[in-house]
């Protein structure tokens, strides 16, 4: 037998059509979510929960869109990395005392490694337009590896730096990182800190 169903009546139509809406956008929000700074902390707080380095830190927290931004015509000094890379910590911590040395405000901070595992199209972007710089694995592959340091100035890369993103051998963080070999990098980063200001003063 032959059942006619009752046609949905206006208020039925505009609740599964602001129902649809709404999921749609609530997809959007979550897949573009930057999730990389935690609690509504302050950026510096933030930095040092992930690294575990001061709280006096210059590290603000930025999206793989504004680190393409900043690259393609922007100046800033952005330091690529995340928490679960063993070098990056000892790296960020001798970069920020190189910074508040040489009176940087803020260093860009942008964690790498979801938009590299999901190799996201922004992420594709600045991997292009770094890869004069990059590493080409023995399989041609090319990432960003952290830790990697970038000073940009309108567009135009001053400064590139992934010293210890592949460690040959078996030598350790704290094997490598000797208080000579720190100081060296951080007069070497104050050196190009000293230009960058000087550039854009």
């Amino acid at each position: 037998m032959k059942v006619n169903k009752k046609p949905m009546n206006i208020y039925q139509k505009i609740f599964y059509i602001a129902s649809f809406i709404f999921l749609i956008a609530a997809f959007i929000y979550l897949g573009t979510k930057n999730y990389q700074k935690q609690n509504d902390l302050k950026d510096n707080e933030a930095f040092t929960e992930e690294y575990g380095i001061t709280t006096e830190n210059v590290f603000v927290y930025k999206t793989a869109k504004e680190i393409l931004e900043t690259l393609n015509s922007g100046s800033a000094i952005v330091f690529m990395g995340f928490k679960e890379n063993k070098w990056s910590s000892i790296y960020a911590d001798i970069l920020n005392d190189a910074a508040r040395e040489s009176n940087i405000k803020e260093i860009y901070y942008y964690n790498i490694l979801n938009d590299r595992k999901r190799a996201s199209q922004t992420y594709e972007n600045i991997v292009e337009l770094l890869t004069p710089y990059l590493k080409v694995l023995d399989d041609e592959t090319i990432n960003i590896y952290a830790p990697t340091l970038v000073v940009v100035k309108n567009g135009e890369i001053l400064y590139y730096d992934d010293e210890t993103s592949i460690i040959e051998g078996d030598k350790t963080v704290t094997s490598y990182w000797t208080n000579a070999k720190k100081n060296r990098k951080k007069e070497e980063w104050k050196n190009i800190f000293s230009s960058f200001l000087g550039e854009i003063a």
